[in-house]
């Protein structure tokens, strides 16, 4: 069996959070009351996940354009890091675009300012959810699929246009 024993040394502020959740919580040990936060994060990243609303195609799009980026361990502040990304990606193709490359929304079948009004509605914890299900996606090497996106936590509908569930693999 794996050792799933974990400890870490943590700032003064973050110890008297955990206690004082402890004591409201009646949980009995600053240890047990972190090992259930660190499962409450993991119910909201699961939560916020499944909240968020893409089509297959708007899915794929995010992939090809956070293919190889790491994810942070913070929490974006005022602007989501998949919204920058998105925009700034955009931005990019359409303004200095590589000859015969074509922007996102041709290559996708999208609108992309619609996509980036969405992803800029999109709290902190749900962005941080999407980036992690983009990143475990590119890891497990799952299909561009609604089943391979439902592999990773994201329920992606077919898109509208042709209906279908299977599109062309991102890049």
């Amino acid at each position: 069996m794996a050792e799933t024993r974990i400890q870490a040394r943590v700032p003064e502020d973050l110890a008297a959070w955990i206690a004082e959740r402890d004591a409201r919580m009646n949980t009995g040990s600053v240890h047990i009351q972190a090992k259930l936060e660190l499962g409450m994060w993991r119910s909201a990243l699961a939560a916020e996940l499944r909240r968020i609303r893409l089509t297959l195609n708007q899915a794929n799009c995010l992939a090809d354009i956070l293919n190889g980026t790491l994810i942070t361990p913070t929490i974006a502040g005022s602007v989501p890091v998949v919204s920058m990304e998105a925009a700034d990606a955009f931005h990019l193709a359409r303004e200095t675009p590589f000859p015969g490359e074509p922007s996102y929304g041709d290559k996708w079948g999208i609108d992309e300012e619609a996509l980036k009004k969405y992803l800029r509605s999109l709290g902190p914890t749900a962005d941080h959810a999407l980036h992690d299900a983009v990143s475990r996606w590119w890891e497990t090497n799952a299909e561009s699929t609604v089943e391979g996106w439902a592999s990773v936590g994201l329920m992606v509908a077919p898109d509208p246009q042709t209906g279908s569930g299977a599109q062309d693999t991102a890049e």
